[in-house]
C-alpha cells in the first residue's frame, strides 16, 4: 500500500508521507525500498548531526526525491527544523519522512510552520507484526530471494525464527549471503551454526 502512494502521490509531486512505528517494525527497510525503487535520495539522520543538517538542505536538489530516515533525531533543533522547513517550502518531489513517534504527538516539533506542515502530510503508523505476519514475510523473502529450503530445515527453521521483522530479514540476507558464498543446499547444521552466529 505504502509503495503504491509513493508512486502515484509522490514521484514527481511536491507531497509528504510520513510513517513512523516502534524500533525494528521495517520502518528503515521500507524507507530503503522506498529510496531505491523510485531513485530518491536516502539519509539516516542519526548518522548526521541535527547543527551539519541546514548545510545539506542547501546542496539537496529540490527536483530529488528524499527519504529522510530517524528524523525525529533532528526535531527540537532551531537550526534543523528551520532548515528542513525552509527545504520543504521548496522542493518539487516527494519526501518520506521515519520516526519512532507521530509527527502529531505533543511537542514532537519546536517549529510552529514544520508542525502544521507535518500534520498536514499522509500520516502512517508501521505496527509490529503478530506471528502469522512474521510468517508470511519470512515465505514472501524465501520466494523473492529464490532461497529454497528442504521440508526439515523449515520444520527447524519455523519455531526458531525471530520475531523482530530486522532480525528476520538479518536472518534471511545472511542465509542468502552464505549460501551462496558456499554454493551449497541449506541444511539444519548449517543453520545451527548460523543462528550462533547471529545470537
Amino acid at each position: 500500500m505504502i509503495m503504491s502512494h509513493v508512486r502515484e502521490c509522490l514521484v514527481g509531486h511536491s507531497a509528504e508521507l510520513w510513517f513512523y512505528g516502534a524500533p525494528g517494525v521495517g520502518k528503515t527497510h521500507l524507507g530503503l525500498l522506498i529510496a531505491g525503487r523510485f531513485e530518491f535520495d536516502y539519509y539516516d539522520c542519526s548518522d548526521i548531526s541535527p547543527s551539519v543538517a541546514p548545510e545539506l538542505f542547501e546542496y539537496l536538489d529540490a527536483g530529488t526525491g528524499v527519504v529522510l530516515d530517524r528524523v525525529d533525531r533532528w526535531l527540537h533543533d532551531a537550526s534543523s527544523e528551520s532548515a528542513l522547513f525552509s527545504w520543504w517550502k521548496r522542493k518539487e518531489n516527494g519526501l518520506v519522512l521515519i520516526s519512532e513517534t507521530s509527527p502529531r504527538a505533543d511537542e514532537s516539533i519546536t517549529l510552529p510552520d514544520l508542525a502544521s506542515r507535518a500534520h498536514a502530510a499522509m500520516i502512517l503508523p508501521l505496527d509490529s507484526l503478530n506471528d502469522d505476519d512474521i510468517d508470511r514475510l519470512f515465505r514472501c523473502q524465501l520466494e523473492r530471494l529464490r532461497i529454497e529450503l528442504a521440508p526439515e530445515v523449515l520444520r527447524f527453521l519455523n519455531p526458531r525464527l525471530p520475531r523482530n521483522p530486522a532480525k528476520l530479514m538479518d536472518l534471511l540476507a545472511a542465509m542468502d549471503h552464505e549460501s551462496l558464498r558456499d554454493q551449497r543446499k541449506i541444511t539444519v547444521p548449517w543453520l545451527k551454526q548460523l543462528l550462533l552466529r547471529l545470537s
